[in-house]
């Protein structure tokens, strides 16, 4: 949108101008103010192509690569390189859990093409748990059973677990309120 032209003050060109000069010189202060404020615009857009679209709150991934980089640092994929070991969380292992359940398959046949579905083992899934104010560990085996007919995998779910999450909804639930309603610092309940 185009600045409109706003006379700040009345202007004094002095007492001999004529009415064409005192136009011409109009003319000439709505140019000037709106030079000045294309300048600003133009600054500003620059400025955004290179910090990126939130200044100084873009984050890196999302910040245009810089000028003087060279061909192969802006090529450069970040992260770890292919068969680098990772760093996440470790699994229990059976010696150090206190307890081991096993969580079936409900389904005896494929929900999607009614074939029988074969027995393939179990996948182990590690979770902290509580246990009247004690944490156990605790290692969930998920039954898997597989259908011949359309390849797919069917794992049994734990109901109390959310997905992905080492704590379980009862252990997450006594951190929130001991935090939250009673004010327990969350080192001290760390070490709890």
């Amino acid at each position: 949108m185009r600045p409109v032209y706003q006379a700040t003050k009345s202007p004094d060109y002095g007492v001999n101008a004529c009415a064409s000069c005192f136009q011409k010189q109009l003319k000439i202060d709505r140019l000037t103010q709106e030079n000045e404020s294309l300048r600003g615009e133009l600054l500003r857009l620059k400025r955004k192509a290179v910090e990126g679209f939130f200044s100084s709150s873009t984050p890196s991934s999302k910040i245009p690569v810089k000028e003087n980089a060279t061909k192969e640092n802006s090529n450069n994929r970040g992260g770890a390189k292919l068969g680098h070991q990772g760093h996440g969380r470790s699994a229990h292992t059976k010696e150090e859990v206190e307890e081991v359940r096993v969580v079936t398959v409900e389904a005896t046949d494929c929900p999607a093409c009614h074939v029988a579905l074969w027995q393939k083992g179990s996948v182990p899934r590690s979770v902290l748990d509580l246990q009247a104010m004690k944490v156990k560990k605790l290692l969930y085996e998920l039954e898997r059973k597989y259908c011949p007919e359309c390849k797919s995998y069917l794992q049994a779910r734990v109901s109390s677990l959310l997905p992905k999450m080492l704590l379980s909804n009862e252990l997450l639930s006594e951190v929130v309120e001991s935090h939250y309603l009673h004010g327990i610092p969350l080192g001290r309940i760390t070490e709890r």
